[in-house]
C-alpha cells in the first residue's frame, strides 16, 4: 500500500511540473485525472462505509470457558457497485474464532453476501466482549483503507468450566473420607492448641495457658473431624483485564474441580467465601453441588478487599476447625495467610494451599509449617498434572 501511495504521488508531482513548465490540453488533463483519483477512492470507501452491511449471531449469551458454541456472521452488499477488499478483526485477548484470522480479505459483488459458520471458544470466566471488534475496508488501487470499531459487539457472560479432576496429588482422599470415631472422647490427650471461639472452657488446659498467655485447650483423642473446607480469596490482583482474568479464571476453576471431586466422592465440602463477613455453603450432593456452581459463576473478586479482615473473620469460623481437611485457593500468598494455616494446624487440620500464578512455577518461599502444603498452579497448566 505504501508503495502504491508513493507512486500515485511522485505522478501527481510529475503532473504538476508538466502544468508548470510545458501547459497544454494533455498535461491539464493528466493533472486532473491525477488529482481526481485518490478523491474518487476516498468517496468510493465512504460509500462503502455507509453501505455495508454485517451481521453477527452467538447461539447464546452465557458461554462456559473453553467449550465450543456456533458462531455466524455475514458481510452482506445490499447496492450495485462491488466492496472490493474487506477484512474483518475479532476480539482476541479473551476468546478465539476457530478457523478464522484477522488476515482474511473478502470480495463482495453487487447483491452477493458471505456468510460463515464457524465456533468461538471463551478462554476466562467474566464478562467482555467478543466476536467481531473492527472491519478495514480498502480501494480498488490499494491506496486508502478505512478502519472502524464494530458499533454493535456481543457481550457474553462466561462461566468457570468444570474440570473433572482424576485424582489429587496434594491429598491422601482415603484420610479425608475415613471418620474418626468419637469413642475415647472422655479421655484428654496429651496434646493442646489455641483456644477458638466457640470451644468448651471446660477443655481449657489452665498450665499451658499460663505458659504460653493465651487461651489453650485439650485436644481429645479420637475428636471427630468431618468433611473437607474450601477457602476461595476474593482479592483481585490488579485492575487490567489481560491480568487478572486468567487468575481469577484459574481460582475459580479449581474451586469448582475440587468440589465436583468431593461431591463425586461422596465427601462433604464446606465452601467459605467473604463479602462483608463469611459466608459459608455446604455442598454434599448433586443439587447442593449446582448451587454452588450458580455462587462460583457470580463470584466477585474485589482490589480493595481487607484480608486482615478476612483472615480474623476466617479464623472466628468455629466449623472451619472441625474439617479434616481446608484448601484454600488464592493468588497472593501473604503472612497473614501463613499464620491462619498454623491456627488450623494447631487444630489438627490439614492445609493445603493452591498459590495461582499466570506463567509457570515460582520459587517459594520456605514453609515453616508441617502440615500445610503449598502447591504453585500456573494458569496455562492442566489441573490434572498439578493439584
Amino acid at each position: 500500500m505504501l508503495r502504491n501511495r508513493l507512486i500515485l504521488a511522485a505522478l501527481w508531482i510529475l503532473s504538476l511540473v508538466g502544468i508548470s513548465f510545458l501547459g497544454g490540453p494533455v498535461t491539464y488533463g493528466f493533472f486532473a485525472v491525477m488529482t481526481l483519483i485518490p478523491v474518487t477512492l476516498l468517496v468510493y470507501l465512504l460509500l462503502v462505509l455507509a453501505r455495508f452491511k454485517i451481521y453477527q449471531y452467538l447461539e447464546s449469551k452465557d458461554i462456559v470457558s473453553d467449550h465450543k458454541i456456533p458462531f455466524y456472521f455475514t458481510l452482506q452488499n445490499e447496492d450495485y457497485f462491488p466492496f472490493c477488499a474487506v477484512r474483518v478483526s475479532f476480539y482476541s485477548d479473551f476468546s478465539v474464532i476457530d478457523g478464522l484470522s484477522d488476515d482474511n480479505e473478502y470480495e463482495l459483488l453487487p447483491k452477493a453476501k458471505i456468510k460463515k459458520e464457524t465456533g468461538l471458544i471463551c478462554k476466562y470466566r467474566g464478562e467482555y466482549n467478543v466476536g467481531i471488534k473492527s472491519v478495514t475496508l480498502r480501494d480498488f488501487l490499494c491506496i486508502f483503507k478505512l478502519t472502524y470499531k464494530n458499533r454493535e459487539a456481543l457481550r457474553v457472560r462466561v462461566l468457570p468450566n468444570m474440570i473433572r479432576l482424576s485424582a489429587l496429588r496434594s491429598v491422601d482422599v482415603e484420610s479425608i473420607s475415613d471418620r474418626e470415631t468419637n469413642a475415647n472422647a472422655a479421655y484428654p490427650d496429651v496434646t493442646v492448641r489455641e483456644y477458638v471461639p466457640g470451644d468448651d472452657s471446660r477443655r481449657i488446659n489452665w498450665k499451658q495457658t499460663a505458659k504460653v498467655g493465651k487461651p489453650m485447650v485439650r485436644n481429645y483423642i479420637g475428636e471427630e473431624k468431618n468433611g473437607v473446607g474450601l477457602v476461595i480469596d476474593p482479592l483481585r490482583i490488579s485492575k487490567k483485564e489481560t491480568e487478572y482474568l486468567p487468575i481469577e479464571n484459574r481460582v475459580l476453576e479449581i474451586a469448582v474441580a475440587l468440589t465436583l471431586f468431593m461431591e463425586e466422592k461422596h465427601i462433604p465440602i464446606s465452601v467459605y467465601r467473604f463479602a462483608e463477613g463469611v459466608t459459608e455453603t455446604t455442598v454434599d450432593g448433586a443439587e447442593s453441588f449446582d448451587e454452588f456452581y450458580k455462587v462460583a459463576s457470580a463470584f466477585s473478586f474485589e482490589p480493595d478487599v481487607d484480608r486482615i479482615d478476612m483472615l480474623k473473620g476466617l479464623s472466628l469460623t468455629r466449623s472451619l476447625y472441625e474439617k479434616k481437611t481446608v484448601f484454600v485457593v488464592t493468588a497472593d500468598l501473604t503472612d497473614g495467610l501463613y499464620e491462619f494455616s498454623k491456627g488450623l494446624n494447631q487444630s489438627d487440620t490439614e492445609v493445603i494451599i493452591y498459590l495461582v500464578k499466570d506463567g509457570e512455577e515460582d520459587t517459594l518461599p520456605a514453609n515453616p509449617f508441617v502440615h500445610t502444603k503449598i502447591v504453585t498452579v500456573p494458569t496455562g497448566k492442566s489441573l490434572n498434572e498439578v493439584i
